[in-house]
Formats: structure tokens, C-alpha cells, sequence
């Protein structure tokens, strides 16, 4: 299906905005503070506060968006929050992109057969869902990461703040650095 690079990247773009908007809205729901909302990847070009001290971020790469929760446990290791209150935010996202999914599947079904608009709602789609399904990868950084060590803490293996954290965020790193070459290679594609 012919796919145009701006085409893909609004299409990467809402599918990222809908899988975060699922931690966000979880968060929210269970009263877990939020410390940031960053659109984009790489380095940060500019960054603001809004209300409540929540940081406001736009970075480099503007496609993906990212939410930033407090710990779930102090420096410390007290828990600042139950297990099941971060297990929700973790599937909140996938099931978000699932949602989004089921949403742009029955717009595509709305729309004129055969239309471009259709594609695009079909290609965004199955965007939503890959998103859903790799998220759910059990990768440090990536919701599955967070839910296998929410679940290895729960049966007694945990490690300290300071590592867990490290772990993810150097999983967070490998993601976007993988993210970032697809796309660069996408964007070779299409030149």
C-alpha cells in the first residue's frame, strides 16, 4: 500500500498520542502525579511548566510522545504507590492503541471504499496495533518491562530504585535509538 512519509508520520504521531493518552488518562483516573508530557524524541529543543509543576517538553524528532510518572518507590524503596495502581497505568497504554485501533477500523469502514483516506485509516490502524503488541514486549522501558518487574517485585525480586530505574531508562534509550533509525531508514526509503 502506498504510504507517503508524511502520511506515515501522522500516522505514527496519532498512534503514539493515543497509547500515551491511555498512561495519561490512568494516571489521572489513580490520583499519580504527572511530571511530564515530552513530544518527540531525542534532545529537547524547548521545555516549559505547566500547572500542578508538570514539565512540558518538545523535543527533536516530532513523532512520539512520552509521560512521565514519579517512581513507584522513593529513594528509599518505600512504595509510594500499590503494584496494582502501576500494573493499570503499564496496560493502559496498549490498551489504547487497541482501542484506537477498533476506533480508526470502524472510521475506515465509514469512509468511501477505496479512498486514500481509507488507506491511511487502515495503515494507521494496524500502526496502533503493532504499537500495542511491541509495548507489550517484556523490554525494560516498554510496558511489558514494567509489568514484568511489577511482577518479579510481587514474587520478591526487587531491585533497588536506583537500578530499576536506570534499567528502563536505558531501555527507554535502545527504544528510541531503534525508533529513530526505522524511521531515518523509512525516510531513505522514500526518498
Amino acid at each position: 500500500m502506498p504510504f507517503s512519509l508524511v502520511g506515515f508520520a501522522l500516522a505514527l504521531i496519532l498512534a503514539t498520542i493515543g497509547h500515551e493518552f491511555g498512561h495519561l488518562i490512568a494516571a489521572k483516573v489513580l490520583h499519580i502525579p504527572v511530571k511530564l508530557v515530552a513530544f518527540g524524541l531525542g534532545p529537547t529543543l524547548w521545555r516549559g511548566f505547566f500547572v500542578n509543576g508538570v514539565r512540558f517538553e518538545w523535543r527533536l524528532v516530532p513523532v512520539g510522545m512520552a509521560i512521565g510518572l514519579p517512581g513507584r518507590r522513593s529513594e528509599t524503596g518505600e512504595d509510594r504507590r500499590s503494584w496494582k495502581q502501576d500494573l493499570t497505568v503499564a496496560a493502559s497504554g496498549p490498551l489504547a492503541s487497541l482501542l484506537l485501533m477498533a476506533v480508526l477500523i470502524v472510521l475506515a469502514v465509514l469512509t468511501r471504499s477505496g479512498s486514500a483516506t481509507q488507506s491511511w485509516l487502515i495503515a494507521t490502524a494496524a500502526i496502533s496495533l503493532l504499537l500495542a503488541f511491541y509495548n507489550l514486549l517484556p523490554l525494560p522501558g516498554l510496558d511489558g518491562g514494567h509489568i514484568l518487574v511489577l511482577s518479579a517485585a510481587r514474587l520478591g525480586l526487587r531491585l533497588s530504585p536506583q537500578r530499576e530505574a536506570m534499567l528502563h531508562r536505558t531501555g527507554l534509550k535502545l527504544t528510541a535509538t531503534v525508533c529513530m533509525l526505522l524511521l531515518a531508514v523509512r525516510m531513505a526509503g522514500a526518498a
